[in-house]
C-alpha cells in the first residue's frame, strides 16, 4: 500500500484560501438571512403597535358619540318617532350631545338635523349581524353631514312590534381624527385608516377598501405579513405588512400598512453593500494568496541558507557547550566543598559550644563558692582575674547562644507601643562614659513619637549599633535621632568614623565578619553584633539600612511603624499576704550526670538554704521520687542525660507520678535550634550553660513565684 503523499505548502495555502472563502460565504449568507428575518419581524411589531395606538386614539373620539346616542334612542323608542316629532324634537334634544345629530324615519328621510348622505349603498346598505342583533348595535358608515365629511354612528329605532321605525345618527367630523391619522400614516410609505369589518374605509389614507379582512373579535388584533388587496396579482398590487386592531364596542377596525418594498429597502441596500464587501474581500484573499505563494518561494531559498547556517552554529555550540560543561563541573565541586565545609563548621561549633559549656559551668559554680570563702585580698585578686577570663569565654558562648536562639525561631516578640525617646535615652546613658573616655560627643536628638515594636529587642539592636559607632569612631561625635517617612520612623545612629567601603556594605551583616581586625582581637568584639541586629529586625518586621562614605562616617537606621503613644497602665499594687518568700527553704531534685557539676550544684543550692535530692540519670530520679517520703518542690535537670529519658521527660514523668505538675528548670549547653524548640515547648524555664549563680537564683525565684501565684488563683477560684 503506497504511503500518502505529504501536502506541500502550496497545497496547504490553496486549501486554506478555499476554506476561508467558503466560510466567509456561509457566514455572509447566514447573517443576510438573519437580517432579513429581523427586518420583517421589526416591521410586523411596528405595524401592530401603530394599529393599537391608532385604535386607542380613534376609540376615545368615536365612543363619546356612540355613548350619546343611547339615551336619545331609549327616549324615542318609549313613545315612538311620530309622537316625538309631534311634541317637538328641538326641545327634546336640547340636552348636550354630539355636534352633528340627525334623525331619519324608516324610509331614510331626515326628520331632524342636517341632511345626511351615505357612501356606498346608503342607509339601507348598513349591515352588521342579524336584524335582532342590530337592535342594540351601533352601526358605522361614512358620508356627509351637510358639507362636512363625517363618520356616521347609527342606532336604529324599532316600534313595539319590532318593525323599523327610523334611525338616530351622530356625525363625528373626520377632521377630528386627521391629526391622529397623520401621525400614523403619510399615504406613501405607510397608510393608516379606520375601516369597517367588511374592508370599507371610513377615514384615512391609502386604498378605498382593503377587501375581505380576517375575522377579528371585539378588541382583537392581527398582523398580515403578505397582504394584497382583493385577488389582484403581485404585478398590479404590491404586498404590504398590515397591522389590524378592532374596537371593543364599535364595528371599526384600525389598520396600518407598510409596503414590503419599503420595509425591505434598507435590507436591499445592506445586501448590495455586503456583496460589494464580500467581493472586495475575495479579491483581497486572492491577492494575499499570490503574496503567500511568492513568500513560499522566498522562504524555500531562505530555508536552505538557514540549514547551512544551523549546521555551522550547532558545531560551534557543541564546542562551547563542552567548555561550559567543564566549567560547571568545577563549580559544582567547589560548591560541594563549600557546603561540606559549612556543615563541618556547623557541627564543630555545635559540638564545641555544647562541650565547652560543661566545664565553664562547673568553673563558674566553683568560682562563686571560692569567692565566698576567700578572705585575703591577694587570693581574691587572683580569683577575680579568673572570673574575668570566665566572663570573656562566657561572652562568646552567650553570643553564639543568642544567634542560635534567633535562628531556632523560639523567640516570641512582645509587641507594644514603645516611646522612642525613652529607648534612645537608655541606650545613650549606657555609653556616655565610654564615649567620654574616647573624647567623643554622644548626642540624642529629641523625638516625641512612639513605634510598634518589642522594647527589649529594639534596645538591644540600638545598643549593638551604638557600641560599634563608639568603638570605630576615633574622634568626632555619635548622634542618635529619628526621621519620619509616612507611617515609618527611621531610628538612625550617625558617626564620624572611618566609614565602610561600598563593596563591604553587604558583608558586614554576616556572622563573624570584622573589618579592620584581621588578628581577631577579642577586645574589638566578636563580629556578631550586626548579624544579631539583622536577625532581630527580620523577626520584628523592621528594616535595617546602612549608608557610608569611606573616610567620612556611616549611618545605620532601623525603620519601625509609627503609632500614637498609648497611656501607660498604672502599676498593679501587690496584695498583702500569700505564699512564703521566694528564698524560703525548698526541696529541690537535681538530676545531672556530670559528678563535678552535680557536686557544685549541691553546694550552691545548700549554701542558699535549700534541701537537695540528687540523681545521676532520669530513671534514678523517677525511682528516687517514687520511694521518697517527701516530694520535691521543683526539679533542676540537665537536658541530656544517660539512659532513655531526657530532662524534659524526667519533669513530665515526675509530674505524672505525683499527679500534679512540678515546675522545672532545664539546663542545657546545646544551642541547636531543634533542641531549643523542644525544651521551650515543655513550659519549663530554660537556662543555657554556662550561667551565673545569680541567673540560677533568679530562675528559682521566678518559678517559685509563678507557683505561688497559681496556688493563690486556685484558692480564689475554689472560694
Amino acid at each position: 500500500m503506497p504511503l500518502p503523499s505529504i501536502a506541500t505548502p502550496k497545497t496547504v495555502l490553496a486549501s486554506v484560501i478555499v476554506a476561508l472563502g467558503l466560510l466567509g460565504a456561509m457566514a455572509w449568507g447566514a447573517v443576510t438571512v438573519l437580517d432579513y428575518d429581523d427586518t420583517i419581524e421589526r416591521a410586523e411589531r411596528d405595524s401592530r403597535q401603530a394599529a393599537a395606538l391608532l385604535d386607542g386614539h380613534a376609540q376615545a373620539v368615536l365612543e363619546g358619540g356612540s355613548a350619546a346616542l343611547v339615551p336619545i334612542v331609549n327616549r324615542i323608542e318609549q313613545a315612538g318617532l311620530a309622537r316625538w316629532a309631534e311634541s317637538g324634537l328641538d326641545d327634546a334634544l336640547a340636552a348636550p350631545g354630539p355636534n352633528s345629530l340627525s334623525i331619519l324615519d324608516a324610509s331614510g328621510r331626515v326628520v331632524f338635523g342636517p341632511a345626511v348622505t351615505f357612501d356606498g349603498d346608503g342607509f339601507g346598505g348598513l349591515s352588521e349581524g342579524t336584524e335582532t342583533s342590530r337592535r342594540r348595535t351601533t352601526l358605522v358608515s361614512a358620508g356627509l353631514a351637510g358639507d362636512e365629511r363625517v363618520i356616521l354612528l347609527v342606532r336604529r329605532l324599532y316600534r313595539a312590534d319590532g318593525s323599523l321605525d327610523g334611525a338616530v345618527l351622530a356625525g363625528v367630523p373626520v377632521a377630528a381624527l386627521t391629526p391622529v391619522l397623520n401621525a400614523f400614516g403619510d399615504g406613501l410609505q405607510r397608510s393608516a385608516g379606520l375601516f369597517r369589518p367588511d374592508g370599507t374605509r371610513l377615514s384615512g389614507f391609502g386604498a378605498e377598501a382593503l377587501g375581505h379582512l380576517p375575522p377579528l373579535a371585539p378588541g382583537g388584533e392581527a398582523v398580515e405579513t403578505d397582504w394584497r388587496i382583493g385577488d389582484a396579482p403581485p404585478a398590479q398590487a404590491g404586498a404590504s405588512i398590515l397591522g389590524l386592531k378592532r374596537m371593543r364596542d364599535l364595528p371599526v377596525v384600525s389598520a396600518v400598512s407598510v409596503p414590503r418594498a419599503t420595509v425591505l429597502a434598507p435590507w436591499n441596500m445592506r445586501l448590495q453593500r455586503g456583496l460589494a464587501v464580500a467581493m472586495t474581500g475575495f479579491l483581497a484573499l486572492l491577492g494575499l494568496s499570490w503574496v503567500g505563494l511568492t513568500s513560499l518561494r522566498r522562504e524555500a531559498a531562505v530555508r536552505r541558507d538557514l540549514t547551512d547556517s544551523k549546521a555551522r552554529l550547532e558545531q560551534r555550540v557543541e564546542e562551547r557547550t563542552a567548555d561550559l560543561r567543564a566549567v560547571n563541573h568545577k563549580l559544582i565541586r567547589a560548591l560541594e566543598e563549600k557546603e561540606r565545609a559549612n556543615q563541618a563548621k556547623g557541627r564543630f561549633l555545635s559540638a564545641a559550644n555544647h562541650d565547652l559549656r560543661q566545664p565553664f559551668q562547673a568553673l563558674r559554680l566553683f568560682h562563686h563558692l571560692l569567692m565566698e570563702r576567700l578572705k585575703e585580698p591577694r587570693d581574691r585578686s587572683i580569683a577575680e582575674k579568673m572570673g574575668e577570663a570566665l566572663d570573656a569565654g562566657e561572652k562568646l558562648l552567650h553570643a553564639l547562644l543568642e544567634v542560635a536562639t534567633l535562628d531556632a525561631g523560639v523567640v516570641r516578640p512582645e509587641i507594644a507601643n514603645v516611646p522612642v525617646a525613652a529607648v534612645l535615652n537608655d541606650v545613650a546613658g549606657e555609653f556616655q562614659t565610654a564615649a567620654a573616655e574616647k573624647g567623643l560627643r554622644l548626642r540624642v536628638m529629641p523625638c516625641a513619637l512612639s513605634v510598634r515594636t518589642d522594647r527589649a529587642m529594639l534596645t538591644r539592636m540600638l545598643r549593638d549599633l551604638v557600641r560599634n559607632a563608639v568603638a570605630f569612631t576615633p574622634s568626632g561625635r555619635v548622634t542618635l535621632g529619628c526621621r519620619r517617612h509616612g507611617q515609618w520612623l527611621r531610628i538612625e545612629v550617625w558617626d564620624t568614623g572611618s566609614g565602610i567601603p561600598s563593596e563591604q556594605l553587604d558583608n558586614i551583616f554576616e556572622d563573624f565578619v570584622q573589618l579592620g581586625n584581621p588578628e581577631r582581637d577579642r577586645r574589638q568584639g566578636l563580629g556578631l553584633g550586626l548579624a544579631k541586629v539583622r536577625r532581630k529586625a527580620a523577626l520584628l518586621g523592621h528594616a535595617v539600612e546602612v549608608r557610608s562614605r569611606f573616610g567620612i562616617g556611616s549611618v545605620f537606621a532601623v525603620s519601625a511603624p509609627v503609632v500614637i503613644p498609648e497611656r501607660a497602665p498604672e502599676p498593679a499594687i501587690p496584695e498583702e499576704g500569700g505564699e512564703a518568700p521566694a528564698d524560703a527553704e525548698r526541696l529541690i531534685l537535681v538530676v545531672e550526670d556530670d559528678p563535678v557539676q552535680r557536686s557544685g550544684m549541691l553546694l550552691l543550692l545548700e549554701s542558699w538554704g535549700h534541701r537537695v535530692m540528687e540523681a545521676a540519670d532520669g530513671e534514678a530520679a523517677v525511682a528516687l521520687v517514687r520511694d521518697a517520703e517527701e516530694k520535691p518542690d521543683l526539679i533542676v535537670t540537665d537536658f541530656r542525660l544517660p539512659g532513655r529519658l531526657t530532662g524534659v521527660q524526667v519533669v513530665t514523668r515526675v509530674g505524672e507520678l505525683l499527679e500534679q505538675a512540678v515546675p522545672g528548670i532545664i539546663l542545657t549547653g546545646d544551642t541547636a535550634p531543634e533542641r531549643i524548640r523542644e525544651a521551650v515547648a515543655t513550659g519549663c524555664r530554660l537556662l543555657h550553660k554556662p550561667f551565673t549563680p545569680d541567673r540560677l537564683r533568679g530562675a528559682l525565684a521566678a518559678v517559685i513565684a509563678e507557683r505561688s501565684g497559681a496556688r493563690a488563683v486556685h484558692r480564689q477560684t475554689a472560694a
